[in-house]
């Protein structure tokens, strides 16, 4: 009986070592398996953040080109009106004189 008891006891030990084993692996895997996904879900995420960046900067530099062009196109209308404004200054000052 004793031999029994003791082979039963055996038998429970290794049957809850082997479950703690498995259930450890188990559990490594799937932490492993989470470390390996968040690692790519990183990588994506830094190529993402390239490609956002890279599209701002072209954004960026088509907005100054854009703003440029405008500027130029601002400072030849002032240009214009200032010397559109010195004539008819100079017209109005001829006309005074002469009267």
């Amino acid at each position: 009986m004793k031999k029994v008891l003791v082979i039963a006891a055996f038998l429970a030990f290794g049957t809850v070592s082997y479950a703690q084993d498995t259930t450890k692996t188990k559990t490594e895997k799937a932490v492993d398996k989470t470390k390996e996904v968040a690692k790519k879900v990183g990588k994506g995420v830094k190529k993402g953040a390239t490609v956002v960046g890279e599209e701002v900067s072209k954004d960026a530099k088509v907005v100054g080109a854009g703003t440029k062009k405008v500027a130029k196109k601002v400072a030849k209308g002032t240009e214009k009106a200032y010397d559109a404004t010195k004539e008819k200054v100079q017209e109005v000052t001829k006309k005074k004189t002469d009267n």
